[in-house]
């Protein structure tokens, strides 16, 4: 059965998967052959705040088999795969096979899941890690051998070097240790601490990070809103999009209503698992928990609350949900007045059913409708490229441009950033731009880099008239001006 929900999960991550980079895996992919390797893990994370990890495995990566779509992807496809079966295990430690099966089945087909799982950035592999942190844990504190002491290790190595906010993980785990396992803290203490003094080298670049991130924040205060800031609709967005993915509805009230009754059906499932308090329950729980809390506070100074990089949590959530349905299938206290017409509802087929169809009809709308896919950087630059040709140039809401722009080119037509320093504040913030007939704005990131839309007054009062507006998705509105 596992290896058939294995080849399952293979296949969902693979369909849609040459969709066009957007920006931050354009970046990533540049990035990896720009630099040499000592540079793309020393000097590049410095601009993306994250450990060097994945940027290593990338510049290997695409040295391997180039800089394609699919190809940069698929790293966190195998990531993405091998996550489920590690849920399977874990499931059968925690609980049993068959729930391990259950929650293997339930990942499998997350939306969310199956989206992060084909990017080529680095939420695939730090769920990987935080998961198998987990399972090793499990195993060492309930059998203090060499093996597990080893593996507890090195999954804390992975989960180190792939993304900040899955530190979090190690929190979680010491304070249920703490709290239901106190004599067992010493068996984790030599490899967690191996593990951390693997960290000191990255010690000498990491303030410098650090430096950068804060000054970011500070510099660009619409960022909060991109990246996640400390608010409630952060909060509330990562059990939303734990049940569609990508998939929204732009009619509010619907939105709410049946966001609403999918969270019901997954609360009363996690009621249900909750009910039988013991330490593998209370170890998910905590798994959840501890990390967005503390994410949500470290908001306050460095924006990192958004739910994309909550992913590592998900694996908790399906084995919590997992628990919960074979709780209530073998109960009698899950009735209508749980859920509707007062009929019992006790079969296990009935309420995983429910789930997979919540999840395949978000697939689904996400496979069929490019509103919910990648920015389409691809459309949008080999269109604009070819329209500019005709005495244009194309000029971006930036102080550079793009990197997929310069990944998807054919360098038909001139491009430039319109900006000389971001966020604009004054007219001496904008470049000089060439008197072409036609400018193709790209209004990209607009309301962060130029919230005065200063460019778009300069060019206005040079003479230029806007006589089109195209509109690509994701990647926003294009203006065409002419000069009148």
């Amino acid at each position: 059965m596992i290896w058939t929900i294995l080849a399952v999960a293979a296949i969902l991550r693979l369909i849609k998967i040459d969709q066009s980079l957007w920006l931050d895996e354009a970046i990533n992919v540049l990035a990896s052959q720009n630099y040499s390797f000592w540079g793309m893990i020393t000097k590049y994370p410095i601009g993306d705040f994250h450990p060097p990890g994945y940027f290593a495995l990338l510049w290997v990566w695409t040295r391997i088999g180039g800089v394609g779509e699919i190809w940069v992807r698929f790293p966190s496809v195998i990531f993405g795969v091998a996550t489920i079966w590690l849920v399977y295990l874990l499931g059968k430690e925690l609980f049993n096979k068959k729930i391990g099966i259950l929650a293997a089945f339930l990942l499998a087909i997350a939306p969310l899941h199956i989206y992060y799982s084909q990017e080529a950035r680095m939420y695939s592999l730090a769920t990987f890690s935080a998961t198998l942190s987990f399972y090793y844990f499990w195993k060492l504190i309930n059998n203090d051998n060499r093996g597990n002491a080893v593996g507890y290790g090195i999954s804390n190595i992975l989960v180190l070097y792939s993304d900040y906010l899955v530190y979090l993980v190690i929190p979680a785990q010491i304070i249920f240790l703490l709290l239901f396992q106190r004599n067992s803290i010493k068996k984790i203490l030599f490899p967690l601490g191996l593990a951390i003094t693997t960290l000191l080298p990255w010690l000498m670049v990491f303030p410098r990070q650090l430096s950068s991130g804060v000054g970011a924040a500070s510099v660009l205060p619409g960022w909060a809103d991109v990246v996640g800031g400390a608010s409630i609709k952060e909060l509330l967005l990562i059990p939303v999009k734990t049940f569609f993915g990508r998939l929204s509805i732009e009619v509010t009230l619907i939105y709410t209503v049946v966001a609403g009754g999918v969270g019901l059906l997954y609360g009363i499932l996690i009621f249900h698992a909750l009910k039988e308090l013991d330490k593998a329950i209370k170890l998910l729980v905590l798994w959840i928990i501890i990390p967005v809390v503390l994410a949500f506070l470290i908001s306050f100074f460095i924006p990192v609350l958004s739910y994309f990089r909550m992913l590592f949590i998900l694996p908790a959530v399906y084995l919590l949900v997992a628990k919960g349905i074979d709780r209530a299938s073998r109960s009698s206290t899950l009735r209508g007045s749980d859920l509707e017409g007062g009929t019992p509802w006790r079969h296990e087929m009935e309420m995983v059913a429910i789930i997979s169809l919540i999840s395949l009809i978000s697939l689904g709308i996400y496979y069929t409708n490019p509103k919910f896919q990648r920015e389409d950087w691809m459309g949008a630059v080999n269109k604009i490229d070819e329209l500019a040709q005709k005495n244009g140039v194309i000029v971006f809401e930036n102080n550079d441009l793009p990197a997929p722009l310069i990944y998807y080119s054919q360098n038909l037509s001139p491009a430039m950033g319109g900006l000389t320093k971001i966020p604009a504040e004054s007219q001496s913030d904008l470049s000089n731009i060439p008197g072409k007939e036609n400018i193709y704005l790209f209004e990209y990131l607009v309301d962060i880099t130029d919230p005065k839309r200063l460019l778009e007054k300069n060019i206005q009062n040079k003479g230029y008239k806007e006589v089109g507006i195209l509109n690509f998705n994701g990647v926003g509105f294009v203006r065409h001006y002419q000069l009148k």
